[in-house]
Order: structure tokens, then C-alpha cells, then sequence
């Protein structure tokens, strides 16, 4: 017969009675122990405990008609911890009480086979190594459990004790809180299946860890690290769950203090970033129309002073002054819109609503851009249903609206720009489609200083960045539904504007 312990054993055993005349029984015990006494003398048996202190007692209740309960209740009185092995027969039923009220470790019948005592010796020897090792790793553990939330429950979750710290924390008392369920402490906005995880865990015996957060006594929240550990008795079976939790609600509120300080600050580098991007761009595109103002009212300054303005031909003359008009007008709607933006940011944007046709201002819009189409070498073309609708918005803001659109579609196009519009019963579409190269993300180009593209100043950077930002809030406000889908026609970009015919 061989045996394994899980550990070194430093275990001593001490055998009574009838086991210690049994040599096969101290043998083997001597194979798992340190050192084995036997003592069969009852009156030499306290003295052999106390010189030897051993951890584990293997005694008969009788022997060679010597009774040894007296003798146990002595050893039990001056070391309460040891762990006794009590083997009993028939003739002892009388005394069974007297038996019971020993509370030994483990009852056995005499007769039990060796294997069997041997097999209730080394479950003691375990679980008195690992007690010894908790004993040793006490100090730490209490040192550990100052700080600590501690809390003992049944196996069905009422709580049998609370520490100190349990009381200072949720502000529940140890009177309002023994024989109490632990649901007590539990927060609403926990999912169910928080605690059904933890219940599956630890009835399996498995120690549970899991961030939490409790409500206290007067209605306040706190996070606490939470460690459950199931506590079995001898036999493997769960007697009782030690709850130890760690307060972390400060940790977390400065972490997430932290956090928002970084976030803020990578908002506010990106914000610096955009606006200095913002800066060079707008400069770059205010650029073209003020060389356009500057040379031809240069060049008809210039035919003006010197007398020669009449051989200019007319239509020259109406031209140049059509593209300086053209330019300035280019310049100042960049300028309000940045100052329209920010009047709308701060509500100060007042709208004149009444009764237009859409039809009529989509047709001026392409006019005023006819210029910009020309430059940039693309056809725009205007389709409809043959239907005129009229809406109820405000005209100067929807041609806004409008403008910045087609502007962006000629800016971004290889040639096609082409407008629908649809009339239903009780809406109106609009729908600018070009056959540039899209967009990828067609969210975040509505966010100012945003634009499509993957450098700063690269060919396909041909804006402020503002125009699709001001075209988001002015149609938030008008209660104009926008959306961009992909070209499947042209194979470039789609925006797709809708308003309802009919509005208070």
C-alpha cells in the first residue's frame, strides 16, 4: 500500500487504545506522518500529549475494558483543535451519547478495514497542512483584511457576519445586517446575470472575482473589487461563502478623472491641429477668387487711366466684371458662412419662414455656379419629374443649403454633376449626384474643419472644411432630413435632401 500527500507532512500522530496495538495500522501511518506515538496506558496518555502535541488523535472509545472519553475531554481541553479519529463497535450503542458529545473528526466502526482509516488519516493530514499553512499566512491575512470589506454568509446567501469595515462603508449595522440576505447591497443597474454567474461559480466551489457595484444603506454607490470564496468543512462540502471586498470607487473616479483629462486634451490637440489646417486652407482658397478681383480690376484700372478702355470690346469688359462680382461674392459666402455657424452654435441664427418654390432656387443655384462648373472643366445638368413644388422653409438658407452642396460636387467631380428633383405627395427629394471618388466615412465629413481626403492641401482637399458642417446645422434646424449614399450611376457620391411639403 503506498500513499501521497499533496504537501511535506509535519504532521504527528498519536494512536489510543486498541489502533495502537494494531503494527500493520502504525506502519503505515508512519509512511505519511513525522513521528507516530502510541500509548495503549490511559494515564500516560495526557502526559505523552502534552510532551509530544499531536496534531491528529486515533484513539477506541474502549479498549481491554478501559474507557478513553475522559481521557480525549482532557486532551480536548488543553488543544480544542485537534483532530480526533474515533473508532466505536456495538457494545458501545449504550454510551452513544457519551460518544456523540465528544465531537470527534470522524466516527468509524472498529472493525473498518485499514485502507478506510488509513483513507480518513490522510484527509486529515491535508486539511491539517493547509490549516497550518492558514495559520502561519494569518498575520498577512489579517493585516490584508484591515482595509477590507469582510462579510461571512450561509450557503444561501444571509449574512452571518460583517466586519468593521463593512459597517463604515454601506452604513449598514451588524444588527440590521445578521440573517439579512446580501441582496441588500445589490444595484439596480447591475445586469441579472451578474449574480448568476457568481451563484454558479461558487456553489461549484470555485472562487468568484468580479468589479461590483453596491448601493449603500443611504441610497449612495460604491465599486468594490469583490472576491467570494467557498469555505468547506472536512468532508468537501461548502459550509459557508467569505465575501472580501476592496473599495475602489475613489480609484476609479480618479482614473476616470485621468481619462477625461486625456480625452479633453487629444480634443483639444485635434481642435488646434483642425483650426491651423482650417487657417492654411481657408487662406489657400480665398487665394483664388482675391487674384481673380486683384488682376482684372487691375488690368480695367489699368485701360482707365491710360484711355484705352474703349478698345476693349464690351462683352470683355462685362466678362472681367462678371468674374470680379463672381469672385467676391465666392469670398463673402465663405466668410458668412463661418459667421453663420457660429450665430447657429450660439442661437442667435433667425430664420424668415414662407412658401417658395425649390424648383426655382435649384435653377438659380446651378446658375451662380455656372462660373465654378466652367473652371473646373464639369458639366451640371438639372433633371425633375415635371412637377413645381413648393415648400415652406426659409429660401435664403435652403439656397445656402443648395450651394454649398453643388459647390462641393463640382469641387470634387471628374466632369458629371447632375441634379434630381422628385416630388411625392407629401415630400420633396433633392439629389446631387457627381462621379468623383466619394467618401469613405460619411459622418464625420459634417464635422467642421472635416474634409475627404488623406493630407493636408492635397489635390483632393478643395475646401474650407466649413461647407458641410453649416449644411448640417442649417438643415438640423429647418427640419431637413440630408443624408450621402454612393453613386451607383455615376460611381461617385450622392446627397440626398428631403423636405416634408406641409409644416407648422
Amino acid at each position: 500500500m503506498r500513499y501521497f500527500c499533496t504537501k511535506e507532512s509535519k504532521i504527528n500522530i498519536l494512536f489510543l487504545g486498541m489502533p495502537a496495538d494494531n503494527t500493520r495500522l502504525l506502519q503505515e501511518s508512519a509512511k505519511v506522518c513525522k513521528n507516530v506515538h502510541r500509548e495503549v496506558c490511559k494515564d500516560k496518555s495526557l502526559e505523552l500529549f502534552e510532551k509530544y502535541k499531536p496534531h491528529i488523535i486515533v484513539a477506541s472509545y474502549t479498549y481491554g475494558g478501559v474507557y478513553y472519553d475522559k481521557t480525549i475531554k482532557k486532551i480536548q481541553a488543553l488543544d480544542p483543535h485537534v483532530e480526533i479519529i474515533l473508532l466505536v463497535d456495538d457494545s458501545n450503542c449504550s454510551n452513544l451519547q457519551d460518544i456523540l458529545n465528544l465531537k470527534a473528526s470522524k466516527y468509524m466502526f472498529v472493525k473498518s478495514p485499514i485502507e478506510d482509516i488509513m483513507s480518513n488519516i490522510l484527509r486529515i493530514i491535508e486539511y491539517t497542512n493547509n490549516k497550518e499553512t492558514i495559520k502561519e499566512d494569518m498575520q498577512y491575512f489579517n493585516a490584508l483584511l484591515e482595509d477590507s470589506i469582510v462579510s461571512k454568509s450561509d450557503t444561501v446567501g444571509n449574512i452571518t457576519y460583517i466586519n468593521e469595515n463593512f459597517t463604515k462603508i454601506t452604513g449598514y449595522t451588524k444588527e440590521e445586517c445578521i440573517g439579512k440576505n446580501h441582496n441588500i447591497l445589490r444595484h439596480p443597474d447591475n445586469p441579472i446575470e451578474i449574480y448568476e454567474t457568481m451563484w454558479n461559480t461558487i456553489t461549484k466551489g470555485h472562487i468568484w472575482r468580479e468589479r461590483v457595484l453596491n448601493k449603500n444603506k443611504d441610497g449612495s454607490d460604491f465599486w468594490a473589487e469583490t472576491t467570494i470564496i467557498p469555505y468547506k468543512n472536512i468532508e468537501g462540502e461548502i459550509v459557508e461563502y467569505i465575501a472580501i471586498r476592496r473599495d475602489i470607487t475613489s480609484m476609479l473616479k480618479m482614473k476616470r478623472k485621468i481619462n477625461d483629462q486625456e480625452i479633453q486634451a487629444q480634443q483639444q490637440s485635434k481642435i488646434t491641429e483642425a483650426k491651423d489646417s482650417f487657417l492654411i486652407l481657408f487662406t489657400h482658397e480665398l487665394k483664388t477668387p482675391l487674384n481673380a478681383i486683384i488682376n482684372f480690376s487691375k488690368y480695367l484700372l489699368r485701360h482707365v487711366s491710360s484711355d484705352t478702355i474703349d478698345n476693349i470690346p464690351l462683352s470683355k469688359r462685362q466678362h472681367l466684371l462678371e468674374q470680379i462680382n463672381e469672385s467676391a461674392q465666392r469670398m463673402l459666402g465663405d466668410v458668412s458662412n463661418i459667421l453663420d455657424i457660429s450665430r447657429i452654435k450660439s442661437h442667435k441664427l433667425t430664420y424668415n419662414l414662407t412658401s417658395f418654390s425649390i424648383k426655382e432656387v435649384i435653377l438659380e443655384v446651378i446658375a451662380n455656379h455656372t462660373a465654378l462648373a466652367e473652371e473646373n472643366r464639369v458639366d451640371i445638368t438639372f433633371k425633375d419629374d415635371g412637377s413645381v413644388p413648393f415648400i415652406t422653409s426659409d429660401r435664403v438658407r435652403v439656397h445656402q443649403i443648395l450651394a454649398n452642396i453643388i459647390s462641393n460636387a463640382i469641387k470634387y467631380s471628374f466632369g458629371t454633376v447632375e441634379v434630381f428633383l422628385a416630388s411625392t405627395g407629401s415630400s420633396v427629394e433633392i439629389i446631387v449626384e457627381d462621379d468623383g471618388r466619394g467618401i469613405k466615412d460619411k459622418e464625420i465629413v459634417f464635422e467642421l474643419f472635416e474634409q475627404n481626403g488623406n493630407g493636408l492641401l492635397k489635390k483632393e482637399k478643395k475646401g474650407t472644411g466649413i461647407g458641410l458642417n453649416f449644411v448640417k446645422l442649417l438643415c438640423e434646424d429647418l427640419n431637413l432630413q440630408y443624408r450621402l449614399e454612393d453613386s451607383y450611376d455615376l460611381g461617385g457620391l450622392k446627397f440626398i435632401l428631403t423636405k416634408s411639403k406641409k409644416e407648422n
